[in-house]
C-alpha cells in the first residue's frame, strides 16, 4: 500500500515539476528521503495516565527550487509522502499500542536563503490524510474517522550541498491545526526529519 502511494506521489510530483520547470537557469529539481521521528501530541494524554513515545517512519518528497533574488532567496516547492504517529504505554483499557497516520503533502511553499555553506528555509505545508491505523497487540484498526482529512503545519530546516549533486539536511515539522476529529481532545503533531537527497538538475 505504501509503495503504491509513493509511486502515485512520484508521478504527480514529476508531472508538476515538469510543468513548472521552464527556465532551466533558475530552476533546481531533486528529491529527498529520510528518517522521521514523530508524535501526535495529544493534550489529553496526561489526564488518561498514558505515556506517548515518538514513532519512526521513512518519508520523502520531490522538490523544485526557483531562484527569486540571485542565489540568496529561493522559493522551494515540495510534493511528497510522510507519516506521523506515536507509541503508547498504559494500563487503561482501550488504549492502542501505536497509531500511524499517512499523508500526501501538497506543495510546501518554503522561502530558502543561504547562510554560509548552509541553506535555511521555512514555510507552511498542507497535508492530505490517506490512511490512519491503530494497532493493539496483533489487531490493526482503521481510525481514519477520528482524524481530520487535512493538516496545516509549518516547516523549518537547513541543508547543505555535497559532492556529486548529493545533499543532506534536517527539518522540524510542527502542527498548526488540530487534526483530532474528536471534540474532547486536540492533537498537533510534531516531526523531526534527518534526510539525504539528490539534485537531479541544477
Amino acid at each position: 500500500m505504501k509503495l503504491k502511494l509513493l509511486f502515485t506521489t512520484a508521478i504527480l510530483a514529476i508531472s508538476t515539476l515538469g510543468l513548472l520547470a521552464q527556465d532551466k537557469k533558475r530552476k533546481e529539481i531533486g528529491f529527498i528521503v529520510g528518517l522521521q521521528r514523530s508524535n501526535l501530541d495529544y493534550n489529553q494524554i496526561t489526564t488518561m495516565n498514558v505515556s506517548e513515545e515518538a514513532k519512526s517512519n521513512i518519508g520523502g518528497s520531490f522538490f523544485l527550487n526557483s531562484r527569486l533574488i540571485g542565489h540568496f532567496i529561493t522559493l522551494r516547492t515540495e510534493l511528497g509522502f510522510y507519516s506521523k504517529g506515536g507509541t503508547y504505554k498504559s494500563t487503561a483499557p482501550g488504549v492502542p499500542d501505536e497509531t500511524n497516520l499517512s499523508y500526501v503533502a501538497a506543495p510546501a511553499l518554503l522561502l530558502q536563503t543561504k547562510i554560509g555553506f548552509l541553506k535555511a528555509y521555512a514555510g507552511p505545508q498542507l497535508g492530505f490524510l490517506i490512511t490512519a491505523k491503530s494497532k493493539t497487540g496483533n489487531v490493526e484498526s482503521d481510525v481514519k474517522a477520528a482524524f481530520k482529512t487535512t493538516e496545516l503545519s509549518g516547516i523549518i530546516g537547513a541543508e547543505m550541498n555535497l559532492p556529486l549533486r548529493l545533499m543532506a539536511g534536517v527539518r522540524y515539522n510542527f502542527g498548526i491545526s488540530n487534526i483530532n476529529e474528536i471534540a474532547q481532545g486536540t492533537s498537533r503533531p510534531g516531526m523531526y526529519m534527518l534526510y539525504v537527497g539528490l539534485r537531479l538538475r541544477k
